[in-house]
C-alpha cells in the first residue's frame, strides 16, 4: 500500500468485518499507529453507515488512558483511513490462551484498567455492548486498553435497549432472553465473563465441543439464561464475591463500574489511573467533517437512483 499523507504503511495486521488494518508510521514524528482502511462505498452503504457513524461520533469524544485513542482521519477518492493508537502487545484473548490463564495479581492489573474504562464511558452515558477478551488490547508497557466501539450506544436515561448484539458467550441473560435491557448493566456481566475467562482460561458454559453449531449455540444460550455458574477452583474469597456480584442473573443487583473499583479484591493494587477527560477537539472536528462529506455522498447516490 502507498503512503497515506504523512503515514508510511509498514505491515498488514489483519481484517475486520468491513476494513483492513495496517501498522503505519508517521514520517515526521516517528509514531507508530494502527490504520483502519475502509472502502468509501462500503462505509456509506445502508448496512454499514449508521454503525460506522455512531462508532466515530462516540469514539471521537472519548479520552481515557485505558481506551484506544483516535489519532487522525484521512479520506481520498476511494478509501477512509482511520488512525488509532497502536497496541502491539496483542489482545487479551491471545495472552490468556498462551499462558493458560492468569494469576489473580496479573488479572487484577488488567481488570482494574478495564473497569476504569467502563466507569468512564458509563458516566458519559455510553454502553460498550461488546466487552470481550478480543476487544481488550495490550500495550508494549503491559497495560490494557478497551477498543472497538462499533456496537456502542448512548443510553437514554433509564430507557431500555432493545437490540440484541455482542458475542454470545459474553451476553447477559436478559439479552439471551430478548428482554429490554440496560446496556451498562449488560457491560458489567460481560466484564464478569472476561474476568472469569482471564483466570480459568475457559468460559463458564459447559457444552460439548462436538455438537452441531446450531445445537451448541442453543445449549450455550440456555446455560447463560439460567445464570447457573460454577466459579473456578482455588480463587480467593474476594474474587469469588466479586464474580458472584457481577454475574448476578438480576441486572439490578449487579454493581456499577464505580462500585467494582471499590471492591476489596482491588485493595492491594497500587495502580493509579490518571487521564485527561477532555476530548481532542481536532479529532471531533475531523470526524464531523468526514461525516458531513459522507452524508453528501449518500445524498448524491440517492439522487442518481
Amino acid at each position: 500500500m502507498k503512503n497515506i499523507g504523512p503515514y508510511e504503511p509498514h505491515k498488514f495486521l489483519g481484517s475486520g468485518s468491513f476494513s483492513g488494518v495496517w501498522e503505519c508510521q508517521h514520517m515526521t514524528t516517528g509514531e507508530s499507529v494502527a490504520c483502519k482502511v475502509i472502502d468509501i462505498n462500503t462505509a456509506i452503504s445502508d448496512q454499514v453507515y449508521y454503525h460506522f457513524r455512531n462508532e466515530l461520533l462516540i469514539h471521537s469524544k472519548i479520552h481515557h488512558s485505558s481506551i484506544t485513542q483516535l489519532k487522525d482521519i484521512i479520506i481520498d477518492k476511494d478509501n477512509i483511513y482511520i488512525f488509532i493508537e497502536l497496541c502491539d502487545g496483542g489482545d487479551l484473548n491471545d495472552i490468556v490462551q498462551d499462558v493458560g490463564g492468569l494469576t489473580e495479581q496479573e488479572a487484577k492489573h488488567y481488570f482494574h484498567q478495564i473497569i476504569d474504562a467502563l466507569s468512564y464511558i458509563h458516566k458519559l452515558g455510553v454502553a460498550h455492548r461488546d466487552v470481550k477478551l478480543e476487544n481488550i488490547l495490550i500495550t508494549a508497557d503491559d497495560d490494557a486498553k478497551l477498543t472497538d466501539f462499533g456496537l456502542c450506544k448512548q443510553q437514554r436515561g433509564n430507557d431500555p435497549m432493545l437490540t440484541t448484539c455482542g458475542t454470545l458467550v459474553y451476553a447477559a441473560p436478559e439479552i439471551i432472553r430478548e428482554e429490554p435491557y440496560n446496556g451498562m448493566k449488560a457491560d458489567i456481566w460481560s466484564a464478569g465473563i472476561v474476568l472469569y475467562a482471564m483466570i480459568a482460561a475457559h468460559f463458564p458454559w459447559v457444552v460439548p465441543d462436538d455438537l452441531p453449531p446450531d445445537i451448541l449455540m442453543k445449549e450455550t444460550a440456555k446455560q447463560i439464561a439460567s445464570g447457573d455458574i460454577i466459579l473456578p477452583d482455588g480463587i480467593s474469597y474476594e474474587l469469588q464475591n466479586l464474580l458472584g456480584n457481577m454475574l448476578n442473573v438480576d441486572p439490578e443487583e449487579r454493581p456499577t463500574a464505580d462500585e467494582i473499583l471499590q471492591h476489596p479484591w482491588f485493595a492491594d493494587l497500587n495502580d493509579s489511573d490518571e487521564y485527561d477527560e477532555k476530548p481532542n477537539n481536532d479529532i471531533i472536528n475531523l470526524v464531523e467533517n468526514l461525516l458531513n462529506d459522507l452524508d453528501a455522498k449518500r445524498e448524491a447516490r440517492k439522487q442518481k437512483k
